[in-house]
This record gives C-alpha cells, sequence and structure tokens, in this order.
C-alpha cells in the first residue's frame, strides 16, 4: 500500500507543468516580438560559424542568414543580422556555437543544423582536407 506522501499529487504536477509551459510561452514570443522589432517578417535565424586560415592567422566569424515563416531570405540590413545574432546567442548561453543552429521563432527553439547523407549513399563520412 502507498502512502500518499510518497508520490506528488496530479493536481501538483498539472500545475507545475501548465507554469513551465507558460514560461516557455513567453520567452518564445519575446524573443518573436524582439525579432520583429529589428525586421519586420523574421520568423528563422540560421548561425553558422566559419573558421577561415589565412597566411596562419585564423579569423572566426559566424554567417547570419534570416529567413521569413515561408522560407525566403529576408532582405534586411547589416545591422538587423548583427541585432538578430546577438538576440538569439544571449537568449542561449548554454548553446554550442561550434555548430550551425538555427532558431525558429514560430517554435521558440534553437536546433542543431548538421545535414546527414543517408547511409545508403555511403558518403556520410568524408576524409579529412588537408592544405
Amino acid at each position: 500500500m502507498q502512502t500518499q506522501g510518497t508520490r506528488p499529487l496530479r493536481a501538483v504536477e498539472a500545475i507545475n507543468g501548465a507554469r513551465a509551459y507558460r514560461r516557455q510561452c513567453a520567452f518564445r514570443d519575446s524573443l518573436a516580438t524582439q525579432l520583429h522589432a529589428i525586421h519586420p517578417g523574421i520568423a528563422r535565424v540560421h548561425l553558422t560559424p566559419v573558421v577561415t586560415d589565412m597566411g596562419g592567422e585564423v579569423r572566426r566569424q559566424t554567417l547570419v542568414s534570416l529567413y521569413d515563416s515561408t522560407g525566403f531570405a529576408v532582405t534586411a540590413p547589416l545591422g538587423a543580422h548583427r541585432a538578430a545574432r546577438l538576440l538569439v546567442l544571449d537568449a542561449f548561453p548554454g548553446a554550442d556555437w561550434s555548430l550551425p543552429q538555427i532558431y525558429n521563432a514560430g517554435y521558440g527553439v534553437l536546433s542543431v543544423n548538421v545535414p546527414e547523407a543517408p547511409a545508403e549513399l555511403g558518403i556520410d563520412t568524408a576524409p579529412a582536407v588537408t592544405a
């Protein structure tokens, strides 16, 4: 026989889940509003790390691409790209920024964007390129 104190009540779990959901929605809506204020129509922000080695000097940059809800690139000034990048970087400080990331404002989700080839093609691993 299980005593009442060993498991939290289902109502408490439901209330805590609803509160977490409302916090997530507020976070998502806040970022979407800020992206819209930066430039109307931004629905996705693609951040791709780029490393170049030119004569021993290693440069690290981030390529920023902005897209609308239909998947078309948003024509925005350079300042809008920079502001969107900083907004997403500040919103997700624990993300692995050495990998390409996509922030979807509609869902409020940051996800890794690493394309993979089907295993049947036999090209899922490529040899390292040496200069």
